[in-house]
């Protein structure tokens, strides 16, 4: 059962009652991420997030992580880039102890100097490692370049020198200007009573008050086209990706089974052409995100530099294909087979109940039942794949970013 209550500060508390459940998964939810960060801001969402574990006035960093161990759950955070989210997964009985960690951490973290250095070492080692991945390195300087002039081009961990020179009155002011009680929500799902959470949760969060005005946004910007990193690695690590629906777009599940098809999974047309066909590539897969008031289609793969002028002749294909005719009736009845089977296992998981209610908050500001995205799926037609197809899928809309051993050359998009 889903209910939903508003504090008189703005707070949102939603929740879904899962009586068979043993579990109950918490998330304390900001709608704050790093598009909101202003230029000389870069990384002080993330930055924030990692300082709630370092401390509060009630609770050091080692007694943060020993109460998580001993709740016997999974206690964790991350930063996107247009939310942060604090969560934690624990037994029934466990319940008001987890909510009184989880605010805690959101609402009084200290941010101490010594602190603050410590962690800024392990933000800028975390920096370090994505720049030794290149899997994780493409899709950051691809979102660079094709986002270029706009926030959501910006990398989540910021730059190494940003990081390296905030002080701890650029995380308190950044944390002022962003952190609002009408950007709070909580949300709860598994074996839990409403009222008595909402009990737990209003002496603390009613206190919690922000006059600041909302920060707009920037609108989303691309810049499309071809750009070419060259690093002494095995393989060259393709990204290439054009903008997509936003995700209260109606025609969003058109587009979610337009990716499936394409490279959403095993039986999808990129895996069975590129790997179990021409045999140019261990990975490849493509990717559908959604932001308020935009979105991205893309695809990633690895390969050998030699066969990469053949993997994009591949791709180039496929993406021609997709967009020249109908999909087959069997081939759009397996996607949404897939589709149906990946949202109804998720169901199961009180933590996976919780991510879609916080998103479908934060996104449509209600509610949406299962049943509802079942049939919204179950109604998409071959034809509107093929429109979706003909929308997304125009060369001249997409950019492209290969990391690797390559030179210049001609890597184009030809679809």
């Amino acid at each position: 059962m889903y209910q939903k209550s508003v504090l008189p500060n703005g707070i949102r508390l939603v929740t879904e009652e899962l009586p068979y459940s043993h579990a109950v998964s918490l998330g304390i939810w900001l709608e704050v991420g790093s598009r909101d960060e202003a230029t000389t801001e870069g990384g002080l969402t993330h930055f924030l997030e990692h300082m709630a574990f370092k401390g509060t006035s009630r609770r050091t960093a080692y007694d943060i992580a020993r109460e998580i161990d001993q709740l016997g759950g999974a206690g964790n955070a991350f930063t996107t880039r247009e939310n942060t989210c604090f969560h934690i997964k624990v037994l029934e009985g466990q319940v008001p102890r987890a909510v009184d960690l989880l605010i805690d951490l959101v609402i009084n973290p200290l941010f101490q100097p010594e602190d603050l250095e410590r962690e800024r070492a392990v933000i800028l080692e975390e920096i370090a490692s994505q720049e030794d991945n290149p899997e994780d390195l493409v899709q950051v300087q691809f979102a660079r370049e094709f986002w270029r002039g706009c926030p959501l081009g910006r990398p989540i961990l910021g730059e190494a020198e940003d990081i390296s020179r905030f002080s701890r009155e650029d995380l308190l002011s950044y944390r002022g200007a962003t952190y609002r009680p009408g950007s709070l929500l909580v949300a709860a799902a598994g074996n839990l009573d409403h009222q008595h959470l909402l009990d737990l949760l209003s002496p603390s969060l009613t206190l919690f008050e922000n006059g600041a005005p909302a920060r707009g946004r920037e609108p989303a910007v691309t810049q499309p086209g071809i750009s070419l990193f060259t690093r002494d690695l095995e393989q060259a690590h393709v990204c290439l990706g054009t903008r997509g629906l936003s995700a209260g777009d109606e025609r969003r599940f058109a587009a979610s089974l337009l990716h499936v098809i394409l490279g959403g999974n095993m039986s999808s047309r990129l895996f069975q052409v590129v790997r179990e066909e021409l045999g140019l590539a261990y990975s490849i897969y493509s990717f559908l995100s959604f932001f308020k008031d935009t979105g991205l289609l893309d695809i990633c793969a690895d390969v050998s530099p030699k066969n990469l002028p053949a993997l994009l002749e591949a791709v180039n294909g496929e993406l021609r294909r997709l967009k020249s005719a109908s999909v087959k009736v069997t081939e759009l009845a397996a996607a949404k087979d897939y589709v149906k089977s990946s949202i109804m296992l998720n169901s199961e998981d009180c933590e996976q109940r919780m991510l879609r209610l916080a998103k479908n908050d934060i996104n449509f500001g209600h509610y949406i039942p299962l049943e509802d995205i079942i049939a919204g799926v179950e109604q998409v037609t071959e034809d509107a794949v093929l429109d979706m197809a003909q929308e997304l899928l125009q060369a001249d809309n997409w950019g492209m970013t290969v990391l690797g051993p390559v030179a210049e050359g001609s890597y184009g998009l030809d679809f």
